[in-house]
């Protein structure tokens, strides 16, 4: 029996890593987006913000400096910003730094807890202007991130929605050695599928769209930033990732934490991405061929990687016990060594994903911040 278990385990596992592999050719040798050069601010078109905080007394001042001291005129720029039943300071710090800005804004308190989707759907009916910013209260963009996503959304008239670059804030720790390795890839990933079609992968920590074609998302199911990806797909248009306009997130300070903030955020983008399975019928390349390869990645490799991993470890083990030991010791040694490896970046997010498919708590949707500065 354990004659075939080195063989089979070794076949599943190469099974799994198909996608990535595709992507990995797509992203070194395929088509690039087109480059943007930004115009006059003249030009530009009224935004509006929506900002969704839950207990964010301690973060929500420099979130709304961030956008204070952003290149986009303030005469051009309405802030709304919706308190999801924080029980802090958020509001009153919130309303002491908006008093002191150039820009219209709005403040919103929810008479209940709904989460994120849900009062950014409340954000999006209260603001006044065609395109919408959706971006998180804890998190500062660069200066010219509305400048460039403003102007690649308003490049090609097929864009409904897109999305900036989410990194952590730079440090040399081994969290952020290694998310640093992951984004960098995933944002990659996405530049390609935005060059022959439409980008499935939004950051909900940075979003842009036009008002007039998506109106709101489902409150229930998934990730804000995936469903938007999704329904714009659904009315036919497409879907913009942008290196050029960073957001950056001050990482968990811990794995436990770090935990916590990945198995959500995979268990909502496996949600909105198994809601949306007929999408394969759609004849574009975002469906037909982008959609499967997510699809695989999210929900059948994880699970390969698992059981491929079982059996292969239980092959080599009974075979050449040696070989299996020098393997592990070389696999925790690069990993301790040199932690932004993408191999280990690779496997840590693959447990997140097995995590959030197989996790059991259901309302994923109702957050509970992981940041540093603000605590739980």
């Amino acid at each position: 029996m354990y004659l075939y278990s080195l063989p089979v385990g070794a076949g599943l596992i190469l099974l799994a890593v198909i996608p990535y592999i595709i992507y990995l050719l797509g992203v070194t040798f395929g088509k690039k987006p087109a480059e943007l050069e930004l115009t006059s601010p003249d030009t530009l078109p009224p935004v509006s913000i929506v900002i969704c905080a839950y207990n964010e007394e301690l973060t929500i001042a420099r979130k709304i400096q961030s956008i204070s001291s952003s290149t986009y005129p303030d005469e051009l720029t309405e802030v709304v910003l919706v308190i999801d039943c924080s029980d802090d300071k958020t509001e009153e710090v919130a309303q002491r730094e908006l008093e002191n800005v150039k820009f219209s804004w709005t403040i919103h308190t929810n008479e209940k807890r709904s989460g994120q989707n849900a009062s950014l759907n409340t954000g999006i009916s209260l603001t006044s202007n065609e395109i919408v910013i959706a971006t998180d209260a804890d998190l500062v963009w660069d200066a010219k991130s509305a400048e460039y996503l403003v102007q690649r959304l308003l490049s090609d008239d097929r864009l409904a929605a897109g999305t900036g670059d989410l990194l952590p804030n730079p440090g040399v720790d081994n969290i952020t050695s290694m998310e640093k390795t992951y984004r960098s890839y995933y944002g990659r990933m996405a530049e390609w599928e935005y060059a022959h079609d439409a980008t499935l992968s939004l950051n909900g920590c940075l979003l842009i769209f036009k008002k007039s074609i998506v109106s709101s998302i489902d409150a229930t199911k998934g990730a804000n930033d995936a469903n938007l990806a999704y329904k714009s797909i659904r009315e036919g248009y497409k879907t913009f990732y942008d290196t050029r306009a960073p957001i950056y997130e001050e990482l968990p300070e811990n794995l436990k934490k770090q935990y916590k903030q990945k198995v959500r955020r995979a268990k909502t983008l496996i949600q909105a991405t198994l809601a949306n399975v007929d999408l394969m019928k759609v004849n574009r390349p975002a469906c037909r061929i982008f959609y499967p390869l997510r699809f695989w990645m999210y929900v059948i490799t994880p699970t390969l990687l698992v059981i491929g991993g079982v059996l292969f470890s239980i092959g080599l083990i009974l075979c050449a016990p040696i070989i299996f030991v020098l393997l592990v010791g070389i696999l925790l040694a690069v990993s301790i060594l040199k932690p932004e490896n993408l191999i280990t970046s690779f496997m840590l997010n693959q447990f997140y994903l097995l995590m959030g498919l197989y996790y059991p708590r259901r309302n994923a949707v109702i957050w509970k911040s992981t940041s540093k500065k603000v605590g739980e």
